[in-house]
């Protein structure tokens, strides 16, 4: 007893509040995701299947349809740009890889690919004069001319792997 009169108040106070302390909770983090299907309007979405009133004009709102038909929000980024403003893409069947972050069903894409005859495709745009690669439509940064969508099967093998 003798010895534990001698603690400071102090150092009693910290190990009081260390051994009450709880640990700090940790935030979860996005998790990463492999999805399969159409990039679709989720408002004209939730129109069809559950008669959301639409304005005749309305912005879209896109997202995918996954295969076993759920609904994911794309978070517009640089690298899914072309989702948004690309008719060609949202008449494609994909393969989307990105991040859910918890929590929610929003999407942020880092790489999407297209699916035909089972086969995986890489999707881009490019500039036939400068042979520049690039991931969203519009004018070539080098020359301004028009790039042009071009998608071209992985390799021989790249067939899809069942879900």
């Amino acid at each position: 007893m003798r010895n534990f009169k001698r603690l400071s108040p102090l150092f009693v106070i910290l190990v009081l509040l260390t051994i009450g302390a709880k640990p700090p909770t940790e935030k979860p983090e996005p998790k990463d995701v492999e999805l399969r299907g159409k990039i679709v309007c989720l408002a004209e979405e939730m129109h069809t299947h559950y008669k959301v009133e639409l304005f005749g004009q309305h912005e879209h709102l896109y997202g995918i349809k996954t295969e076993d038909g759920k609904y994911y929000t794309v978070l517009r980024t640089s690298l899914a740009e072309a989702l948004f403003v690309d008719q060609q893409l949202r008449e494609k069947n994909l393969m989307i890889t990105g991040r859910v972050f918890p929590k929610t069903q929003l999407l942020e894409v880092t790489r999407f690919l297209s699916i035909r005859d089972g086969v995986l495709h890489d999707l881009y745009y490019y500039c036939d004069t400068c042979y520049i690669r690039t991931v969203a439509p519009g004018n070539c940064d080098c020359c301004q001319a028009p790039v042009v969508l071009i998608e071209k099967p992985l390799n021989k093998d790249s067939l899809i792997p069942s879900p």
